[in-house]
């Protein structure tokens, strides 16, 4: 190679004309992963620790006998609060969101009245009490206690069951309609 070539070749090359390696851009600077999937620093460990240690404490709450006595279904739903709705931000936001999960449930609550409603309605009340009664005699015979026969189905009716499987889709359907109607 001419000495004129040597300048224009962009290989670099030691004194004894062999080439040198560089090392890549990739390897001298490490390999980093792209910032939305990089939480492995201090304050990212911070607050999932802080999220865990709140999901811990609420769940644990279910497994301890005098508390869930006391506090009943909302040492579940604090479980469930702390997962839909993690302590990691700004504290406005999160009472905002805890608002919203507020008005969700007075929401469902108020639905599943007027469902439980439209869904007695649909059974008669003679045989309601036929039923009952039938469910008192058989809680005798067998010893076992009613919410027992209850929770296996004895109350069970067809009428019943597609009333609140209808009123769900209903429910459903009004959701979806407004949040469209809402987006466009």
């Amino acid at each position: 190679m001419s000495p004129a070539e040597k300048e224009d070749d962009p290989t670099p090359s030691s004194d004894s004309g062999t080439p040198v390696d560089q090392p890549s851009s990739a390897t001298k600077q490490g390999r980093k992963l792209p910032a939305f999937l990089d939480h492995f620093n201090a304050r990212d460990l911070k607050i999932l620790l802080r999220c865990s240690v709140a999901f811990w404490v609420a769940s644990l709450f279910i497994f301890i006998n005098p508390t869930l006595q006391t506090f009943g279904q909302a040492t579940f739903f604090g479980a469930i609060a702390v997962l839909f709705l993690p302590p990691n931000g700004v504290v406005l936001v999160f009472l905002l969101g805890g608002f919203t999960e507020i008005l969700g449930m007075a929401l469902g609550w108020v639905w599943g009245i007027i469902t439980q409603k439209a869904a007695l309605a649909t059974r008669p009340s003679a045989e309601t009490n036929t039923r009952l009664g039938q469910l008192a005699q058989q809680a005798q015979a067998t010893g076992q206690q009613t919410t027992v026969l209850i929770f296996n189905g004895f109350m069970l009716d067809t009428r019943v069951t597609v009333t609140y499987f209808c009123m769900l889709g209903l429910f459903i359907y009004l959701m979806v309609r407004r949040n469209l109607d809402v987006c466009s």
